[in-house]
Parts: structure tokens; C-alpha cells; sequence
């Protein structure tokens, strides 16, 4: 007995039949549920721009599985170490090289300066600087002489009491000279310096007095013509600038003109004073007006001012053998 129940193939369809239970596509609207509506959000506070930033935290070792990895800063040995072992690049190369020329080139133009002193010198500076040593040289050779005298004398047997005698007065007498306790009387030089404005200050006098004595002066005096005080010129004499128009010489105030007596050789003397850049032209300057010297030679001069010899504090004579100390 046949099924009443039509099958697919009854439908007159080609493809399967819609399930009955499917959704209609115009569902019926739903009622309308009410929309909440959101708060509003309040901004976040805006932090106080003047206050200091929290300072940023140490870097940390990384450990596998933690989190984000921050490096940590080298040491100062380790970066110094790295920078040594890479390999220079050309720039670098050639810095190095440029930097080492220079150096080079500094030091050559040093000693080229030092080298060119004499180089450079005019012809008359170069025969007046010859001619000082030359003269140099023949002061050395007299008194090389003059002691190989004395010791042929002392040694020879024949009166050696008197001219051991003989030399001890003449080295007093000598002796006296240099230490200013005599007077002495000789050839010799005056320089005159007018200062009207006290420019001429206690550095320029002792160079001036040096240069003498370089010269071979044995007696040297100076006198202020302001107030015609005058003082022997030794080794210790000082010279001092108590104010910018004071000048005091071996604690005596001097004032201008000022007159350098010295007894040598006046023609050694005088060529101390007057070679370029020497003490006539520091004294001179550029300045019309100013302070102005001028150096005259004498075959006899007087050096008559002496110089009162103090009693030493800590020394005393050596003892001669056998004597008690």
C-alpha cells in the first residue's frame, strides 16, 4: 500500500523542500529596551608641572622570562677597554697622523727660534758680541797667569816668607775693593740717568749693575742728585721700589738724577750698557720725554763712598790645626 506522504521527488522542485520550522525572514520587531547612558569620565589630574621628575630606575640584569630587557650601562675601564681593541677607521687614522705633524712642526719651530737668536743678529751685534768675549777670554788668561806668578813664588823657596806676605796684603787690598770697605780709583765709566717722572724703577738699576759687573767692573758707586745721597754698591746691597716713585738702594732713598760710577775697562763698560735692546735702551724707551741716559768714558775716576761691614750673626773663623775649637 502506497505512503500518502509526498516524497522529493512529488514536490516538483529540484532541489530539497525549506524545513517547515524555518524563520520566517520578516520577524515581527522586538520591543525597544531602554539605553543606559555612560557617566562621564573626569580627566585625569594633570600632575604639577614643577615638580621634579622621579629619578629613573637603576637598569636591571635581565633574567629569562621576566619581562623587557634593559641593558646596563658599561663601566668607564670596560668602554676605554672596547675603544681600544676596535680597529681604527681611515678618519681616525688620519687625525692621529695630522695631530703628529703638528707636534712635529712645533718642536722644529722651537729650536729654529732658539737657533735663529744669533742667526738673525745684526753684523755689529755679532762683532760686539764677539768682542766681549774675546776681551772675556783675555781677562781669564791674565788672571790664569797672574796666579801660576804667585804659585812659582810661594814654591820656589827664595824669600817665600815676604811674597807670601806681599800677596796677603794685595788680596786685603782686593778684597777691600770688592767688599766696599776701601776706596779705589781706577778708569772707569759714569752713567747718568735723568728720570723726571720716576720711570726708571729698581728692576732696570739692577740689571744695570749686573751688566757692569759681567762687564769686569771692580768698584761701582751710585748717587741720587735730588737729594746727593750716595751709596758703595756690593753684593749685598738691595734694591727696592717701596712706592711706584721711591727707589731705594741698600735701604738709602735715592732720588733723580741718578749717577752709576764703575771702575774697569771703559770701553767693555761702556759697550755693556749701549748694545741693542741693552740697559740704555730699556732705560730710554720709546717714550719722548721720558728718562734718558748717556754713558761717558773717564782714564781716572774715585769711587770714594764706603760700605759699613756688619759683624756676622752665626760665622766665625775656622780653626787652625792644633787649635782648640
Amino acid at each position: 500500500m502506497p505512503d500518502p506522504t509526498p516524497g522529493p521527488d512529488d514536490t516538483g522542485l529540484d532541489g530539497a523542500a525549506a524545513p517547515a520550522s524555518a524563520t520566517s525572514p520578516t520577524s515581527p520587531a522586538s520591543p525597544a529596551e531602554p539605553v543606559e547612558t555612560p557617566e562621564p569620565v573626569e580627566p585625569p589630574e594633570r600632575a604639577d608641572e614643577t615638580a621634579e621628575p622621579d629619578p629613573p630606575a637603576a637598569p636591571q640584569p635581565f633574567v629569562p622570562g621576566t619581562g623587557r630587557f634593559t641593558p646596563a650601562a658599561p663601566s668607564g675601564t670596560k668602554r676605554l677597554w672596547n675603544a681600544v681593541r676596535q680597529r681604527p677607521d681611515g678618519g681616525q687614522v688620519l687625525v692621529a697622523v695630522l695631530v703628529a705633524l703638528l707636534g712635529f712642526g712645533a718642536v722644529l719651530q722651537v729650536r729654529a727660534d732658539d737657533d735663529d737668536a744669533l742667526a738673525n743678529a745684526r753684523r755689529d751685534d755679532l762683532v760686539q758680541i764677539l768682542d766681549g768675549l774675546r776681551r772675556q777670554a783675555d781677562r781669564l788668561d791674565d788672571h790664569v797667569a797672574e796666579l801660576e806668578s804667585d804659585r812659582r813664588d810661594l814654591v820656589s823657596g827664595a824669600d817665600t816668607e815676604a811674597a807670601a806676605l806681599e800677596q796677603a796684603e794685595e788680596r786685603a787690598r782686593s778684597t777691600g775693593v770688592l767688599a766696599g770697605t776701601i776706596a779705589a780709583s781706577g778708569p772707569g765709566i759714569i752713567m747718568t740717568i735723568s728720570d723726571p717722572d720716576h720711570d726708571v724703577n729698581a728692576y732696570t738699576m739692577l740689571r744695570a749693575i749686573n751688566e757692569l759687573r759681567v762687564a769686569g767692573a771692580e768698584a761701582i758707586q751710585m748717587r741720587g742728585g735730588g737729594n746727593d745721597a750716595a751709596v758703595r754698591v756690593v753684593a749685598s746691597t738691595s734694591f727696592e721700589n717701596p712706592s711706584s716713585d721711591v727707589l731705594t738702594v741698600g735701604g738709602v732713598e735715592l732720588e733723580p738724577p741718578y749717577e752709576i760710577v764703575a771702575i774697569g775697562e771703559p770701553g767693555e763698560l761702556s759697550g755693556s750698557m749701549m748694545f741693542a735692546n741693552g740697559v740704555v735702551a730699556s732705560i730710554e724707551g720709546d717714550d719722548e720725554g721720558g728718562a734718558q741716559a748717556t754713558v761717558d768714558e773717564y782714564d781716572d775716576l774715585t769711587v770714594d763712598v764706603l760700605h759699613e761691614p756688619q759683624a756676622p750673626q752665626y760665622a766665625r773663623p775656622a780653626p787652625e790645626d792644633g787649635d782648640d775649637e
